[in-house]
């Protein structure tokens, strides 16, 4: 092994005032930079682009202004490092440590964070039998998912920074009991929702309101023009199954949309109860779905 690489590589190495300068011309060489241990390094302003960084010890190092685009630091140890103005573009932070890092004005486009774009602490947490030993990597996570999301919300990255806030919400989910009131409601803002955040989740919810609305009004029948319309024998046979559909879907589009013309209405208590549920619902979703769309375009 070459012997220069050796003594980065060695747990008791201290980092002096050369060490940049040797990090950097080893990297210019192409030498892999894996494993090194760099905390407390001094390391600001150094050019790292491409750099392997696997595994390494970069715990409190100082690496603000730092080159690093395309940086492989898959396993490294970023605790509470200084990663103020560093380009981190298209770099790979799979399973690396980031607990306490200074993220201010970090360039983070493109990052790759992990499988399913989750960060070790929430993978740790996913892993872990323990209620309360989970709880804190949670914690921990959502911490991180916070400050990335701070950071790329102020330079404009709203896919990336969408994606990072569902991140935070499932992690501060995940913090609470399994059954309690606060995870049921957030697993279910998520679901149909995605927490404001996703287009296509909003648009199914919309239609899935409409559609089952539609159903459960043809249980008890809503009167159009005279006759009632509804999942009964006669009116089955008279008007067959798909014009049925047909005028109940077009009754719950209107009612999700407020436009209600007035010429369906529902008939019983539970028919007049699900109309105005449908219609304070689609107040929410249709607000949400507004809100997401504008932040949509505004990021372009």
């Amino acid at each position: 092994m070459n012997s220069k690489l050796e003594k980065f590589k060695d747990p008791g190495y201290k980092p002096d005032e050369n060490t940049k300068t040797e990090i950097e011309q080893l990297n210019k060489e192409g030498e892999s930079l894996s494993g090194f241990q760099l905390k407390f390094a001094d390391l600001k302003k150094a050019d790292l682009v491409d750099a392997n960084l696997t595994s390494c010890e970069l715990k409190r190092a100082n690496l603000s202004n730092a080159s690093m685009y395309g940086a492989n630091l898959e396993g490294a140890n970023l605790f509470k490092a200084d990663l103020e103005g560093t380009n981190l573009k298209n770099a790979n932070l799979k399973n690396t440590e980031l607990l306490g890092a200074n993220f201010t004005n970090t360039k983070l486009h493109n990052v790759n964070w992990g499988e399913e774009g989750k960060i070790i602490n929430e993978l740790e947490a996913e892993k872990s039998q323990d209620f309360h030993v989970a709880q804190t990597k949670y914690k921990e996570a959502e911490e991180i998912y916070c400050a990335i999301r701070l950071t790329m919300q102020g330079q404009s990255l709203g896919d990336e920074a969408s994606t990072v806030f569902i991140r935070e919400m499932v992690c501060k989910r995940k913090q609470y009991p399994m059954y309690s009131l606060f995870r049921i409601m957030s697993k279910f803002a998520d679901v149909t929702i995605g927490y404001g955040e996703s287009l296509k989740r909003i648009i199914g919810s919309i239609f899935a309101v409409i559609f089952v609305s539609a159903l459960l009004y043809g249980l008890e029948g809503v009167s159009y023009l005279g006759r009632t319309l509804g999942f009964f024998v006669d009116d089955l046979q008279q008007y067959g199954i798909w014009a049925t559909l047909g005028d109940l879907f077009y009754f719950s589009v209107i009612t999700f949309t407020t436009v209600g013309f007035g010429e369906i209405t529902p008939i019983g208590p539970f028919g007049k109860f699900l109309t105005i549920f449908e219609g304070l619902l689609s107040g929410i979703i249709l607000t949400v779905f507004i809100i997401a769309m504008y932040r949509k375009m505004m990021d372009r």
